[in-house]
């Protein structure tokens, strides 16, 4: 498995990141959010808990945003969020009812080309959050612009049901790649310990290059849920590229406070 770089992080190395999510209504919300992940980063480095900047990460979660379809509030607010975190990196994230994201009932998901060909446009942001279920045409068309505009993409898939099989799990990865991902997220709901072994052994299968179908671009695997919890640790030690964390309010079942996390990580 290999490694990708972005705004001078190395993901997919031996070094375990973090990854904070921002959510918020308003501009004044997100910001407001935005600046106490910033400000707990800097306590927990200033404790000596891990070396700065403690969150590797940003991911803002654009579909709690209640002007993302207007662009030019949106580059507005990507701006102050880059000024808030220019050492980290930045991803844009839209993501859809069906795979966990905040319900929406205004025109947003039918723009949701033109707002992440606003984001991507904006020069703002270093990853893009593609949904790998979105249908082909669509992630590759949104994949090639990504590039060209030297932005990675993040291919994923939620599963809020099961845990897959290991082979639709391995597959899915390939594809993702073969697509054009950059960083291949997989995120799953385990129904026993067993699925959440099954996950692990899989992050450190495709570190080692030893899946069925060898993957070459960085994998983030996560179970979910509080029975999950575990893989948030010790799949980031094993070889996942990130992991979340959350100051605050969490964007997906069974993230750990970011305290708690670093602990765990540097324990």
């Amino acid at each position: 498995m290999g490694t990708m770089k972005y705004n001078n992080i190395i993901l997919g190395d031996d070094s375990p990141k973090i990854c904070v999510p921002i959510v918020g209504r308003t501009e004044e919300e997100i910001l407001a959010h935005s600046a106490a992940i910033a400000e707990e980063a800097d306590r927990l480095a200033a404790l000596g808990l891990r070396a700065s900047p403690v969150v590797d990460v940003v991911e803002f979660r654009a579909d709690y945003y209640d002007n993302i379809c207007n662009q030019t509030m949106l580059t507005e607010l990507l701006t102050q969020l880059r000024e808030q975190h220019r050492d980290r990196i930045l991803l844009f994230t839209f993501r859809s009812e069906e795979e966990g994201g905040e319900l929406r009932h205004d025109r947003a998901g039918s723009m949701l080309d033109d707002i992440c060909s606003w984001a991507m446009v904006s020069g703002k942001i270093d990853l893009l959050d593609v949904e790998f279920l979105s249908g082909n045409y669509r992630v590759v068309r949104t994949a090639t612009k990504a590039k060209d505009l030297g932005i990675g993409v993040v291919l994923s898939y939620h599963n809020f049901e099961e845990t897959p099989h290991n082979n639709t799990m391995e597959n899915i990865l390939w594809d993702m790649e073969q697509l054009g991902g950059d960083i291949l997220k997989i995120a799953v709901t385990p129904k026993t310990r067993f699925d959440v072994e099954r996950v692990l052994e899989m992050i450190e299968q495709a570190k080692q290059g030893k899946l069925r179908q060898p993957v070459s671009k960085p994998v983030v695997l996560i179970s979910m849920t509080k029975l999950g919890e575990r893989s948030r640790t010790e799949g980031a030690k094993r070889g996942s590229a990130f992991t979340f964390g959350m100051v605050g309010s969490e964007s997906a079942p069974g993230q750990l406070a970011l305290e708690q996390l670093v602990k765990a990580l540097e324990a």
